[in-house]
């Protein structure tokens, strides 16, 4: 698994964007972006090593506690190789000291230039984005929003009831109310996820041999219907299933929106690597398929940060309008 947002926000505020190696306590920056060699790159090292063989990796700690904050340490890259290849000078015993006495100097030396409510909010975001990274499961995104978006239009009901869960828990959000663009794109992100669910969820069934995965109903098709109800069937079908597909598109659009917002606000390096939200589309006419990852242009995105909800009730308003 990947470092959590709560665990990565704790680690950077607790030790006040500092190397936390004694008497090092260069300020770092979290965009390799805008790195210098005043300001370098932080790195959130392993006290207990996260691979096999990894340095200080014998532990009974499990992948989840190895990830977690309490098993990190804030270093600048020159500390973070020292301590990596001398781990022999450097035992588990002694990083949670450094770290221990960092995070004391911080609280005692710099607590006038820490605002205790800002850190606060900070967790509070932190939290709802790795809520939403786990209810979407953002870790296998492609993979399942593709089965969804494909001729089969196809999802696991883990996937399924574990994303309708987290829109309907977004609902009853406690928002701080201090990155109001950021809360906008994370809302409009889980309502427009939450009307694409139930707007499937109207012509899904579980699938016949496949358990545990749900799978377009076309139950109309294995049943006799005279030439014009089956016209009228196929029709309805297809208006559900490109609506369908537009309403996923723009669930991706969102998600991208999202990422682009919590790069800047909170973590330039969320999903950096994973690159942009996608969905492999096709195939088409030549039989191939193709992998497209939609976006919002910047007056979309000006628009959505007031008109958002408006937008939703747009889109909700016409998957009731469909008959199916």
């Amino acid at each position: 698994m990947n470092i959590k947002e709560k665990d990565i926000k704790l680690l950077w505020g607790r030790a006040a964007n500092r190397c936390s190696f004694p008497d090092c306590r260069v300020k770092l920056c979290q965009d390799n972006k805008t790195a210098t060699n005043s300001f370098p790159i932080g790195e959130q090292a392993h006290i207990v090593g996260k691979e096999e063989g990894s340095a200080r990796s014998g532990s009974i700690l499990s992948v989840n506690e190895r990830d977690s904050y309490h098993n990190l340490i804030l270093l600048c890259p020159n500390h973070h190789t020292l301590v990596d290849k001398n781990p022999d000078d450097y035992p588990i015993e002694k990083l949670h000291m450094f770290k221990s006495q960092h995070e004391y100097w911080v609280e005692s030396t710099l607590s006038e230039s820490h605002d205790v409510n800002a850190k606060a909010n900070d967790i509070i975001y932190a939290h709802l984005i790795d809520f939403t990274a786990e209810g979407c499961s953002f870790s296998i995104w492609e993979e399942w929003i593709s089965a969804l978006f494909s001729t089969s239009h196809t999802i696991t009901e883990d996937t399924y009831y574990n994303a309708l869960k987290y829109t309907l828990k977004m609902h009853t959000a406690v928002w701080p109310g201090k990155l109001p663009e950021l809360e906008s794109s994370m809302k409009f992100f889980a309502e427009t996820m939450n009307i694409m669910l139930n707007f499937y969820m109207k012509k899904a069934e579980r699938h016949e041999t496949e358990e545990g995965r749900f799978v377009e109903d076309r139950s109309y098709k294995r049943q006799w219907h005279s030439e014009e109800r089956f016209r009228e069937l196929h029709n309805i079908h297809e208006r559900w299933e490109r609506y369908l597909e537009d309403l996923i598109v723009e669930v991706v659009k969102a998600a991208n929106w999202l990422a682009e917002l919590v790069r800047r606000d909170i973590n330039p390096l969320f999903m950096a690597t994973d690159g942009r939200f996608s969905l492999i589309w096709g195939p088409d006419d030549n039989l191939s398929f193709h992998t497209i990852a939609p976006e919002y242009s910047t007056d979309e995105k000006r628009q959505l940060i007031d008109s958002y909800e408006e937008r939703c009730i747009i889109f909700k308003n016409k998957a009731d309008s469909i008959d199916v």
